[in-house]
């Protein structure tokens, strides 16, 4: 496996992936495998899915038609904090904390149904280019990678965008033994799975700066202050994969993309523009950049 896209977490963020990929896909960029924790799971799946959809037809294989695919989804389907979930009231928190029978703070059930409408085993399958997915075990602290051919792919792709506290653990086919949360609680991106595979060319697209500067929040709103504490273990993390990752594998060509600003947004309270406006954004820098 030669050429691997590697896509980070993000939450909503995820829209400025969508943005690099179209422009990357248009100057005939074209990978062997995508791998995605987080939000960066979900791009993953969406783009392999819809490369699969063209192969079942028997036409031509167009990354940019996938690549423009996935920025369609997001601008038209992800277009408020409704699409993806919706918040518990104070009397729901309080009694399922009460009776230990914790579930986030948010219901995502929206998301499961969004994902379960659109992705097809079968489109997975098809694909010409590998997926792996990436999700933590909280009861024994491994990451478990995972491609379409997992029995309950859909478990470990709902597992990998569950943000701790935020969002409910996902136990797979219903076993305590295998309850699950975001992947990025070990890899904040898959960039050392994509080296232990094999890979000599990575492209690693990031939805953080390699510092956390500037932007606004209000460390009195709970989710605000949860989003903002996974940005700065996101950012540190990620700068310390990826410089080991650069030293101790001289051989393989690593590119790192990743905004030059703070990609702001509210996770409460976005609309479709922000939505538009993280796409734009990531495209423009994916117009940028040099395509090995």
């Amino acid at each position: 496996m030669s050429k691997i896209l590697v896509l980070a977490g993000g939450s909503v963020k995820g829209a400025f992936q969508a943005g690099v990929m179209k422009a990357m896909m248009e100057r005939g960029y074209q990978p062997d495998a995508v791998y995605g924790v987080s939000v960066g799971s979900l791009n993953a799946a969406y783009f392999v899915n819809q490369l699969g959809m063209q192969a079942l037809t028997g036409g031509p294989i167009s990354f940019t038609d996938a690549s423009q695919d996935l920025w369609d989804f997001w601008e038209t389907r992800i277009t408020s904090p409704k699409s993806l979930s919706k918040p518990f009231n104070i009397f729901q928190l309080g009694l399922t904390a009460l009776r230990k029978k914790f579930k986030g703070l948010v219901d995502t059930q929206p998301l499961r149904n969004l994902l379960t409408e659109v992705l097809s085993i079968r489109n997975l399958h098809a694909s010409p280019i590998d997926l792996k997915i990436g999700a933590v075990n909280i009861m024994d602290g491994t990451i478990y990678y995972v491609d379409a051919s997992e029995e309950y792919f859909l478990d470990y792709l709902m597992a990998s965008s569950a943000v701790p506290i935020l969002m409910p653990v996902v136990k797979i086919n219903g076993e305590t033994r295998r309850s699950f949360l975001d992947g990025g609680l070990r890899d904040v991106s898959p960039i050392k799975k994509a080296v232990d595979d094999g890979a000599n060319h990575i492209v690693c697209i990031s939805c953080h700066m390699e510092s956390i500067e500037g932007g606004h929040f209000d460390s009195g709103d709970l989710l605000a202050l949860v989003d903002r504490v996974m940005d700065i273990a996101v950012n540190e993390i990620l700068n310390a994969d990826i410089k080991e990752v650069m030293i101790s594998n001289t051989t393989i060509d690593i590119q790192s993309i990743r905004p030059p600003q703070p990609l702001t947004i509210d996770i409460q309270n976005f609309n479709k523009m922000d939505i538009r406006r993280m796409l734009e954004l990531g495209y423009q820098i994916g117009q940028d950049i040099k395509i090995n």
